[in-house]
């Protein structure tokens, strides 16, 4: 029973770490892009940047 518990912990602590974690920065990286461009640029370029953004994010996953 521990053993199972301890394989359980570490494969869910190695899938957070590896593949969560990865995931959050990009978004977390992604929204403060959005944000500072809004802030200091405007609608107009803050779109296009979001429009570029999710253009190579689906160019990305695509290869994958």
């Amino acid at each position: 029973m521990a053993k199972a518990l301890k394989n359980f912990v570490t494969k869910m602590l190695k899938s957070l770490l590896t593949e969560w974690l990865e995931d959050f920065l990009i978004l977390i990286g992604v929204v403060i892009v959005l944000y500072n461009t809004y802030q200091h640029f405007g609608n107009v370029i803050g779109n296009y940047v979001l429009g570029a953004i999710f253009l190579l994010f689906g160019f990305a996953f695509a290869k994958r």
